[in-house]
């Protein structure tokens, strides 16, 4: 692939960086903050677009751009249909949140009204259409990065896109930030247009273009490939397969169960501002996340998948840790060193981490994908959703948001913990000669779904 082809693709995560850094930071912040929508809803809501993956969107978008061809391109129109999926219901998503009427976390109270609440259900609607377009883009983006990246340059290429996308995050967590110093609904909602449009003009130069068209039947006869039903098969039928996509659960629990609590964090915790949360949780940790992202990726040819995720998770652990200890001194120096200390940790574990899920695909990049794509938004469904319940609960309970924020952050500690013990066991070979025996098997036992 023309290099020119692979600066375009790195391009791609920039435009979903605009969105999910405002649905996970600023819009986040203003329903649990500024709207008093109980955390266990608004992370719940949030959530939804992970929820989606776990009923099969992305094996289904896997196996599909895999097997199908829609004038003569297998991965570009499911791009582009995740695409445009996702900037419209992105666009939407801060008016539909100004007609929620539910607030306050009196449980007795809460859930039947939630039953009544037309915005509410809106709401729901628009969560749930963007994590469809999330699903199905990311999942055919990563295919398409397998399809033409060799395994000596995947890691560079995986490394520049979550790096453009870290970011544009920070960027943009900047903008925004001081343009809602002064802040109102309306400039919530023009942030959103704005975020939207410029995400789908990012999105659009990075693919369009790259696949080459009819290239299956360039390269001769494409591999049989697996439906859904066939895939989950595979799934439960293969140890090595269960072993890595309860690995990639684990770890995606432990690495992104916090990107949706900084900033509520920041606000219940510090007392902070929605202009001043939105920029020091993300510049900050996202920064230093940024900056070990690029040094891991273009250091794993030498140091190993495994090693740099390790070493990644030993540093969440202990920035976590003194991020407890800040918000329990209320001390704001500390609390900053504990975002740089967890985003070199993240910024490490993370690359290393997608990297690796990216090449343990056996020559099979659209149904592997979507499988560990799958065990990744399960991971992130019960990160953000638990996070809300945990917080709602704890603080019902004990009456102190510390003692909340520290459970969640906890959690994450031991998630890293036992994602590190799990890594000497995984191996690459012995997964894909696994993979060619079940395959087979699984091909050979099952009828057309």
């Amino acid at each position: 692939m023309r290099l020119f082809n692979l600066i375009r693709l790195a391009l791609f995560q920039m435009g979903f960086g605009i969105m999910l850094g405002f649905l996970h930071d600023t819009l986040n912040r203003v329903m649990v903050k500024e709207l008093g929508i109980a955390s266990t809803i608004v992370f719940g809501l949030i959530s939804l677009k992970e929820l989606l993956a776990v009923f099969g969107v992305k094996v289904w978008a896997g196996s599909m751009s895999d097997r199908s061809h829609f004038l003569g391109y297998q991965r570009s129109p499911y791009i582009l249909l995740g695409l445009v999926s996702c900037v419209v219901s992105f666009m939407y998503a801060p008016v539909a949140a100004y007609q929620v009427e539910v607030s306050g976390t009196d449980f007795a109270t809460l859930f039947p009204a939630v039953l009544f609440d037309v915005g509410l259900w809106q709401l729901m609607v628009v969560f749930l259409l963007f994590g469809f377009g999330l699903q199905v883009a990311t999942t055919a983006y990563y295919a398409l990065i397998a399809d033409y990246v060799g395994d000596r340059h995947i890691g560079k290429v995986t490394s520049s896109s979550w790096t453009l996308m870290v970011l544009t995050t920070i960027i943009s967590a900047r903008v925004v930030g001081s343009y809602l110093d002064v802040y109102t609904p309306e400039r919530l909602v023009n942030v959103g247009i704005a975020g939207g449009l410029i995400a789908l003009v990012l999105g659009l130069i990075a693919f369009v273009g790259v696949e080459e068209r009819n290239a299956a039947g360039k390269k001769g006869k494409a591999e049989e490939s697996l439906g859904f039903v066939q895939s989950i098969r595979l799934l439960s039928r293969s140890p090595k397969t269960m072993f890595f996509a309860f690995y990639i659960f684990l770890s995606i629990f432990a690495l992104f169960s916090n990107e949706i609590v900084m900033e509520p964090f920041g606000a219940d915790v510090f007392g902070m501002p929605v202009g001043v949360t939105t920029k020091l949780f993300r510049p900050t940790m996202g920064g230093m996340q940024l900056v070990f992202m690029l040094i891991t990726g273009f250091l794993l040819n030498r140091i190993g998948n495994k090693n740099g995720a390790l070493i990644g998770n030993l540093f969440c652990m202990v920035g976590f840790s003194i991020i407890i200890a800040a918000g329990f001194a209320l001390d704001e120096s500390m609390l900053r060193i504990g975002l740089v200390v967890t985003g070199i940790g993240l910024g490490a574990s993370s690359v290393s981490n997608i990297t690796m899920m990216m090449t343990m695909t056996a020559g099979r990049s659209g149904v592997y994908i979507g499988l560990w794509g799958t065990a990744q938004s399960l991971a992130m469904f019960l990160g953000h959703f638990g996070a809300g319940i945990i917080r709602d609960v704890v603080h019902a309970f004990s009456g102190s948001y510390m003692m909340a924020y520290s459970a969640i952050f906890g959690l994450e500690i031991l998630a890293f913990g036992l994602a590190s013990l799990l890594l000497p066991r995984i191996s690459k070979e012995a997964f894909e000669e696994e993979s060619r025996v079940k395959f087979s098997e699984v091909l050979a036992n099952s009828g057309v779904d």
